[in-house]
């Protein structure tokens, strides 16, 4: 039996579906191993392999029969080339471009086999359908499961195009898994509508086929709506989250009395790119050489269960600004040992709050170099702290401006006496203040062990430092940090927690920092009298799994091709008056006019069109001109109530099937004038015939007829070739 339009437009649904897939595997396959070969090379082949072997499929070839064809057409290109350059290495002519062809062919050859082979299964063998959505839904599931607890930069192909289309890591994960879900749905909706079109069966009505179709169309609609809905339910909550905790469990939020830190999981080392940071100018002085503290926030507030942000009223010191506000402070002058260090900082993911080296005294934005790649840039203004850290252990701590409330506000303790106990343990025989900190340091340092999953079991309410600190010292940066504090401040040493990033000197570039994720961190902090809030931080000797990687240096060559000198914005109120003063935008924007303009000659367009097709036959035309006009007039306006001739169907079986009694003069007509050219038309029998003719539209409501006026199916059809 013939296939029907509705078989034909289902099997090349299928076919351009298998086409599109193979493309993208390829280039997919391209990035994680490259394969030598160009991949619109083996992408053609893969496509002409498909093709070939879904018409093939239609046939009555066995499949004994198509694998040898499949062999010899696939190896006959290259193996021909190889022996024709065998023959010619005798006679000292060989070229091993001829050579490299050879093997490029080969490669090509086997891609368009694999992918004749697999389809050929998909046609002839029912099973072959299952086995390859249980194969797209394993990668999918290989390709996802490696990303629990945050760690979004895995595998490295995804953290790759989510960085060259400018988009966040969370994003990107979401995006694919949506369309990779979309796109099994489709294959199995497709391959389960389209008939197999092998000898021995029969194809589906065009009713039934109609139907299946239709019943296909919606159930992919409705579960590309559903994914979605899900899929930005589970954005909107897990972006939110990300926020909360992004890296070594230091998150980005700053509410008072809220912790931005976590204790049950670090989240694993994630390398996505957060900012670029730019030293303009040497800093020599750098007490903590080659490491970098740039700090974010500082949690001094204890709400009886961690340390939390306590605001401006006590960290005096913290701008807590948002990136793309400006901000001005005033610089302590009772501090001593400090230098002048400006920082240009190109944010490449979202963050909460400006973070700068140390005491930030001033930020002002700059104007961002390329808004595809970087979320925003500022320019922060610190001093920055040049003391040497062998000199401290004879200083005292605190300062001596602070009112009674803010220091018991940096002392308040933690009730858990064994803090106090321990304290005062590994502090015997020491009377500093600073040497204590520094012996607490070097102690914990010794005993922790630095891990990204220590796996506390802690109840709700209950301190989540006791069990690493009076346990199993399994912990990372959070858990030091805390234990820290409570330490130092069961001994009058005022302390806070620092929180921000944490970088390595040594792997930077002319100045030019580029901080990941990873590079997040939290540390505690000692008040210093004349100094100022000192980091004293905890470096763990034993590690069994840490976030540490190496700075991509490709990228960080890319971003710094990227800069140029910062250029500071204008304040607004200097420019929203000003002509020609705007930011520049990579992203062009047609002029609303030529938009509308646009618009209007397409629907210009659109009704001329309409108005031919059902009134053209009106026009002073030849009788054969007008009777090819009065047959489409009428075939069109059943095409926009979704009446048409099927494939294969004559127009006398079509006058027949829709029962249209003012078409079948028409279409006995037009095959008479088709088959004998002139010996029946005559103007007035066509004038005659034309006169019977009425509008398929007369006897429907007014609302059909409506949408009939505005469907463009028939315009579609005209364009496309029509075949009334």
């Amino acid at each position: 039996m013939k296939p029907t339009a509705q078989s034909s437009w289902l099997f090349w649904s299928v076919v351009a579906f298998r086409c599109v897939g193979a493309t993208v595997a390829l280039t997919l396959l391209n990035a994680l191993l490259p394969l030598g070969t160009p991949v619109l090379a083996l992408a053609w082949f893969a496509v002409l392999g498909i093709v070939c072997a879904s018409l093939a499929s239609r046939s009555r070839l066995t499949s004994v029969g198509f694998c040898i064809a499949l062999a010899v057409a696939t190896s006959a290109p290259s193996l021909l080339l190889h022996l024709t350059n065998s023959t010619l290495s005798l006679a000292g002519l060989a070229s091993l471009s001829v050579e490299g062809l050879s093997m490029h062919l080969a490669s090509c050859g086997a891609v368009a086999a694999l992918g004749a082979l697999l389809t050929w299964l998909f046609w002839r063998a029912r099973r072959a359908v299952t086995a390859e959505a249980l194969a797209l839904l394993a990668v999918a599931i290989a390709l996802f499961s490696g990303h629990r607890d945050f760690n979004l930069d895995r595998p490295k192909i995804l953290n790759t195009m989510a960085w060259r289309l400018g988009i966040d890591q969370l994003s990107m994960l979401v995006s694919v898994g949506a369309v990779l879900l979309v796109a099994t749905v489709l294959y199995l909706c497709l391959a389960s509508l389209a008939t197999r079109p092998r000898a021995d069966e029969v194809a589906v009505t065009r009713s039934s086929g109609k139907r299946q179709a239709l019943l296909g169309t919606l159930a992919v609609a409705f579960v590309a709506l559903l994914v979605f809905g899900i899929e930005k339910l589970l954005y909107t909550h897990y972006s939110i989250e990300q926020r909360g905790r992004v890296a070594n469990g230091v998150g980005m939020r700053s509410e008072n009395g809220v912790s931005p830190l976590t204790f049950q999981s670090a989240l694993g080392s994630s390398s996505q790119p957060a900012a670029l940071v730019r030293l303009e100018g040497d800093y020599n002085n750098n007490p903590f050489s080659p490491m970098m503290y740039l700090r974010e926030t500082a949690l001094s507030s204890f709400n009886g269960k961690e340390m939390v942000f306590a605001g401006k009223a006590f960290d005096t010191d913290i701008p807590v600004t948002k990136p793309r506000d400006n901000f001005t402070g005033k610089e302590d002058e009772g501090l001593s040992n400090r230098v002048p260090l400006v920082q240009s900082v190109y944010l490449l993911a979202d963050h909460e709050n400006a973070f700068a080296l140390d005491y930030p005294v001033s930020i002002v934005q700059l104007k961002n170099p390329k808004p595809t790649r970087f979320k925003g840039s500022y320019r922060a203004y610190s001093v920055g702290p040049a003391y040497n850290l062998a000199e401290l252990s004879k200083e005292q701590v605190g300062d001596p401006r602070w009112s009674p409330e803010v220091r018991a506000h940096f002392l308040e303790q933690h009730p858990d006496q064994r803090y106090r106990e321990t304290a005062e343990r590994l502090t015997q025989g020491i009377f500093n203040p600073v040497e204590k900190a520094q012996a607490l340091a070097r102690s914990l340092s010794e005993t922790s062990i630095y891990t990204l999953t220590p796996r506390h079991e802690v109840k709700p309410g209950e301190d989540p430092v006791a069990p690493f600190l009076f346990g199993d010292h399994r912990g990372y940066c959070v858990h030091f940090a805390h234990a820290m504090v409570y330490l130092l401040r069961s001994l009058g040493i005022p302390a806070r927690v620092g929180t921000g990033y944490l970088t390595d000197l040594s792997q930077a570039k002319d100045g030019h920092i580029l901080l990941r994720m990873s590079d997040r961190h939290a540390w505690s902090e000692v008040y210093v009298t004349g100094i100022g809030w000192v980091p004293f931080d905890v470096q763990p000797e034993q590690v069994e799994n840490h976030a540490e990687t190496q700075v991509d240096a490709k990228m960080l060559e890319e971003l710094m091709g990227i800069l140029q000198p910062g250029e500071e914005l204008l304040p607004h109120e200097l420019t929203k008056d000003e002509k020609g003063v705007e930011e520049d935008s990579e992203i062009w924007l047609p002029d609303r006019r030529a938009v509308l303009a646009t618009g209007a000659l397409l629907l210009l367009s659109f009704v001329l069109l309409k108005l031919a097709l059902r009134h053209g036959w009106r026009l002073p035309l030849s009788p054969r001109a007008k009777l090819r006009w009065a047959y489409i007039s009428i075939s069109s306006a059943l095409c926009d109530i979704g009446v048409n001739r099927s494939e294969g169907e004559t127009r006398l079986e079509f006058a027949s099937r829709v029962r249209a009694a003012y078409l079948e003069p028409l279409a006995r007509l037009s095959v008479a004038e088709a088959y004998a050219p002139g010996s029946t038309l005559s103007s007035d029998r066509l004038r005659n015939v034309v006169a019977t003719v009425g509008s398929p539209l007369g006897g429907l409501p007014v609302w059909r007829r409506g949408l009939a006026a505005i469907n463009p199916a028939s315009v579609i059809k005209l364009l496309s070739g029509g075949g009334w």
